[in-house]
């Protein structure tokens, strides 16, 4: 056994309520672009080893995304708040280890579930947030311009006496 050939295909790999990735695969949720190849990186990947006594480690960083689902009707998402709303990202990395020659070659999958979690919602701004914002900025505007003015003839009008 400890000369055992340990090259693997992965044909899915993922973390979550299938039904999500179906919906974001559809495009019924909204996330940013290329969202759904990272909810499942190692997907179709071959790990070939060429030699005995060595075998792939996979690590696995998986994040916590939460987003908005307008596909899904009002009344269900009260009932179940998280339905169809969250989904989880990995990163993933993989190395060809070296093993002993006393010892068995294995392919390991090793993850962790990241501490911090990642909230996306699409949010538009208002017509009356916009025009506030530039009424702001018009004053503000006015008022360096009228700071400058006074200090100009405050220094012009010292130099004439």
């Amino acid at each position: 056994p400890h000369m055992a050939n340990v090259s693997h295909e992965v044909h899915h790999l993922s973390f979550g309520d299938p039904s999500v990735h179906n919906s974001i695969k559809r495009g019924d949720t909204v996330t940013p672009d290329g969202f759904y190849e990272t909810t499942r990186p190692m997907d179709g990947n071959v790990y070939v080893t060429q030699n005995v006594h060595e075998a792939h480690h996979h690590y696995l960083k998986v994040v916590t995304t939460d987003f908005d689902n307008p596909s899904i009707n009002q009344r269900y998402s009260q009932r179940n708040p998280n339905y169809g709303r969250r989904a989880y990202q990995i990163l993933q990395s993989s190395q060809v280890s070296y093993y002993r020659n006393d010892m068995v070659p294995e392919a390991k999958f090793t993850y962790d579930l990241s501490p911090i979690a990642i909230s996306f919602r699409m949010t538009s701004r208002r017509w009356y947030d916009y025009l506030t914002s530039l009424m702001a900025i018009i004053g503000g505007m006015f008022t360096v311009v009228g700071m400058l003015e006074s200090g100009v003839y405050a220094v012009a009008s010292k130099k004439r006496r």
